[in-house]
């Protein structure tokens, strides 16, 4: 039997650890001459050094292709260049993935899914060393290896997290599983409760141990057992909350739970140093006015962002050839937008025109140039993967959906919408339909270009993806032809309408030019 592409690293049981700059293509290279997990796993020390290799897989998976596809899909940024699959998926009308081998932008999702299964490979083999072979990391008498444990049930849970946000399916593996034998497909719900379970796991050794995961594994972050507990749990509310594909899911959800989750979630933002764009950076970069991405020319706010600072301004730039805006420049008391703040207007747009200038914005993302504390993604400052504000807002919104509105409102008052937008305080008699249209303006203008994907899952979960839009990632086509299963894909206003349903249509629906079909939404 053929071997799974994704199995690749399982198999070698070796993570390559990718450095290669923010500007350089990857390609996955297959080491024959991997050593197995008895010579790579052989001493204690190994333990740690796999579980590090391990982090870097997982975040370079999530952070490089993926982060602007995202972005651009689910009308968070905007941007006409063909770069990481932004052309292809943010067409209007909505198109298909091209879920094909010889697709130019495939590792938008071949980078996702084989980052993250490497990134679960390397946990399992950690997890296997201890639990089957009984090796321990005993440094001066102390036994490190709770460490260890704790880190790699953390690492997997990320894994399997990120697979169960993204994709329709994948497999399910761990340090037990028998890979001589074909695996089945489980559906994202699976993936996410893995992912809750090996968080739990790594929870409950947090717990009974008193531990510091060293701060070369994630870069140059720390973590105490009271750390990864907090982390471990804003995560799990980021899965249960994100991995919802509508409102009708997102209605279905334990509110309770994840207002328990975030309550004794993190207390301060998370996420590694930047190191310069060697291994811990992210193609945030493209999205924002960065000398280390695009410059100038980097994706703009989308105009449905633009539209929520200012309702005066369309939902979408108008499509005719040579249309403008009446009055480009947004009136709006929100005090992050404007000169040396969040969101700056620029006259100029630099994308072309030809390819739709339903791309077009005149509003560019420069926190990262007037903030010192925020990151481009490619320099050597934190990049802020899960912030706090994300947790708060996770939190108010628990509480919203359940029986605490007063607590909700006061939640956002205490939020960036009064402490860094300087917009009034919601008052105490706010509509909860109010309350969760102030979570979500926060969750597009105070988060954009923190968590990858995150606008996206929000408007995924709350039906307001365009129609035609990718409700989640198909298996990608290379995995599917070595596992000799029929190659499908997902989107398309014509062919899948919700994004929803699997199907083998491909063909390509020509870019509106005019303003008489403009996009709705799930």
């Amino acid at each position: 039997m053929k071997k799974l592409n994704f199995i690749i690293n399982i198999i070698s049981c070796m993570i390559i650890i990718v450095t290669t700059s923010c500007s350089d293509d990857i390609d996955r290279v297959e080491n024959l001459n991997n050593p197995n997990s008895e010579q790579v796993l052989a001493k204690g020390s190994d333990l740690i050094s796999v579980t590090g290799g391990g982090f870097v897989s997982w975040w370079q998976a999530n952070n490089r292709d993926l982060y602007p596809a995202l972005a651009v899909a689910g009308d968070i940024a905007t941007c006409s260049w063909g770069n990481f699959g932004m052309r292809v998926l943010s067409a209007e009308p909505r198109n298909p993935i091209t879920n094909t081998s010889s697709w130019s932008d495939r590792t938008v999702i071949e980078q996702p899914w084989q980052g993250n299964y490497s990134a679960i490979s390397s946990a399992n083999d950690v997890i296997g060393a201890i639990n089957n072979k009984g090796i321990t990391w005993i440094v001066d008498g102390e036994d490190r290896t709770p460490i260890v444990s704790a880190a790699t049930h953390f690492l997997r849970g990320l894994g399997y997290g990120y697979l169960g946000l993204l994709f329709e399916k994948g497999f399910l593996v761990d340090e037990n599983t028998d890979l001589s034998q074909k695996l089945s497909f489980v559906d994202y719900t699976m993936l996410i409760n893995q992912a809750i379970t090996d968080l739990d796991k790594a929870i409950e050794i947090a717990n009974a141990n008193s531990i510091l995961i060293p701060g070369n594994i994630i870069n140059e972050v720390p973590l105490s057992s009271a750390d990864l507990i907090k982390l471990c749990n804003s995560y799990k509310a980021r899965f249960i909350v994100q991995s919802a594909r509508s409102l009708t899911e997102t209605n279905a959800i334990d509110w309770d739970n994840i207002k328990t989750l975030t309550e004794n979630g993190i207390t301060e933002d998370f996420g590694p140093t930047g190191d310069n764009g060697i291994s811990w950076w992210t193609n945030a970069t493209v999205l924002m006015d960065s000398e280390n991405g695009f410059g100038a020319f980097g994706a703009r706010l989308d105009m449905r962002i633009v539209n929520l600072l200012d309702p005066s301004q369309p939902v979408f730039f108008p499509a005719g050839n040579g249309s403008t805006l009446p009055n480009p420049e947004i009136t709006t008391s929100d005090d992050r937008i404007g000169n040396g703040k969040d969101f700056e207007f620029r006259q100029d747009i630099l994308f072309r025109s030809e390819r739709g200038r339903f791309h077009f914005s005149h509003y560019f993302h420069t926190r990262n140039l007037n903030d010192t504390n925020f990151s481009d993604g490619g320099d050597s400052k934190q990049i802020k993967t899960f912030l706090l504000e994300d947790n708060r807002l996770l939190m108010a919104e628990a509480k919203a959906r359940g029986t605490d509105l007063p607590g909700a409102i006061a939640d956002i008052n205490e939020s960036s919408r009064v402490t860094r937008g300087n917009l009034a305080p919601l008052p105490t008699n706010t509509s909860q339909t109010e309350v969760l249209d102030a979570i979500f303006y926060e969750r597009y203008i105070e988060l954009y270009n923190t968590a990858v994907g995150s606008g996206y899952f929000d408007r995924r979960r709350i039906d307001q993806l365009q129609i035609g839009t990718f409700s989640h990632f198909p298996v990608p086509a290379t995995e599917l032809e070595v596992i000799e299963e029929d190659i499908y894909t997902l989107g398309g206003v014509n062919q899948d309408p919700t994004g929803l349903i699997p199907h083998n249509d491909i063909s390509q629906s020509s870019e509106r030019t005019d303003d008489t079909n403009i996009p709705t939404f799930n």
